[in-house]
């Protein structure tokens, strides 16, 4: 699954083209893109920082203990 930081990272690449693009409708596409990719970004780091999300990984780092 993608990180936050690819999200970031592809959001970024997105403006930058939107700045060099001479077609307004395909620069004005780009900034679309980019806004999806950050809210993307911010809904993985909210499931990230969810109370479930805690316990999971809680429970992971418990039964990898338990394995060695």
């Amino acid at each position: 699954m993608p990180s936050t930081a690819y999200f970031r990272l592809q959001a970024n690449v997105c403006l930058r083209l939107s700045l060099i693009a001479s077609d307004e409708e395909v620069s004005s596409r780009l900034i679309v893109m980019a806004q999806e990719y950050n809210a993307k970004a911010e809904a993985l780091e909210t499931d990230t920082r969810s109370p479930l999300a805690a316990v999971s990984q809680d429970a992971s780092s418990v039964r990898r203990r338990d394995e060695t």
